[in-house]
C-alpha cells in the first residue's frame, strides 16, 4: 500500500511539472494611459465585477480613488467612455499604444504618460516617470526688489507593482499591489508683504496603494483626486498575459 501511494505521488508530480514550467514563462503586461484633467470631470462610473481584491477600497482611499469598468464622461461637446472592455472618444476607439498615436482635441483633458510594464508572473517592477521643467518664481533681494528665477523640479509619477499573478481558474490577473506616487508642486513659499502665490515652489508627494483583479485584455479606469491642487488624474489600465493570449490585442 505504501509503495502504491509513493508511485501515485510521483506520477502526480511528473504530471504537474510541465504545467509549472509552462507558467514560469508567463509574461504579464500592464499598460496604462494617464490623463490629466482640470476642474471637475462630470460623468457616471460603475463597476459590474469585483475589481478590488479587498472587496471594498481601503478606507484611506475612499473619496480619493474611484475604480470602474464602465463610465461615461461629458467634456464640453465631447464624450469619453469606458464600455465593452475598451475606451472610446466620441464613439471612436482610443489606441492604447502611446501618446504619440492619440491626442485629445481639448485643453480640459490631455494624455501625459503612457507607460508599459512587462514582468514575469510573481515578479515585481518599478517605472519612474520624471518630467523636469523650468518653473519660475520671485525671490526678494536685500535691496527690496524682486528677482525672477528659474528652478527645475523632478515632478512626475512613480509606478511600482509588487507582484502580478494570473488566476486562470477564475479568469483574473491580480495586481498586488500597485503603488502610485505622484510628485507635484504642493504650494509656494510665502514672500513677506506679497499676497500672490509667486514664491519658490515646494515639491510634495502623494501615495496611492491599490490592489486589483482584472480580466485579461480588458480596460479599466481609475479616477484619482489629489488631496491638494485642482483637477486630477484619469488612468486607463489594462493587464494582459501570454497565458491568456491577450498581449498585443487592440
Amino acid at each position: 500500500m505504501k509503495r502504491f501511494i509513493a508511485i501515485f505521488f510521483i506520477v502526480i508530480l511528473f504530471a504537474c511539472s510541465p504545467c509549472a514550467q509552462a507558467r514560469e514563462g508567463n509574461i504579464i503586461q500592464v499598460q496604462m494611459q494617464i490623463f490629466k484633467y482640470s476642474g471637475n470631470l462630470p460623468g457616471k462610473t460603475s463597476a459590474h465585477e469585483p475589481i478590488w481584491t479587498t472587496d471594498d477600497p481601503p478606507d484611506k482611499l475612499k473619496g480619493k480613488v474611484t475604480v470602474f469598468s464602465k463610465a461615461a464622461f461629458k467634456i464640453g461637446e465631447d464624450r469619453l467612455q469606458f464600455k465593452d472592455g475598451r475606451c472610446f472618444w466620441n464613439e471612436k476607439k482610443i489606441p492604447i499604444a502611446g501618446p504619440e498615436e492619440f491626442k485629445l482635441p481639448t485643453e480640459r483633458i490631455r494624455l501625459i504618460y503612457a507607460p508599459v510594464v512587462e514582468m514575469e508572473e510573481h515578479d515585481d517592477r518599478t517605472v519612474e516617470i520624471r518630467s523636469k521643467q523650468p518653473i519660475q518664481y520671485f525671490q526678494k533681494r536685500e535691496d527690496g526688489l524682486y528677482e525672477l528665477k528659474d528652478v527645475q523640479l523632478n515632478t512626475g509619477l512613480d509606478i511600482e507593482i509588487t507582484e502580478a499573478v494570473e488566476e486562470e481558474d477564475k479568469g483574473f490577473i491580480r495586481l498586488t499591489d500597485l503603488l502610485m506616487t505622484m510628485r507635484s508642486i504642493e504650494k509656494r513659499e510665502r514672500i513677506p508683504g506679497v499676497n500672490l502665490s509667486v514664491g519658490k515652489p515646494v515639491l510634495g508627494e502623494q501615495k496611492y496603494e491599490m490592489y486589483f483583479r482584472l480580466r485579461p485584455g480588458k480596460d479599466y479606469g481609475i479616477l484619482i483626486k489629489p488631496e491638494r491642487g485642482q483637477g486630477g488624474l484619469l488612468v486607463r489600465l489594462r493587464a494582459s498575459s501570454t497565458y491568456s493570449r491577450t498581449i498585443g490585442k487592440k
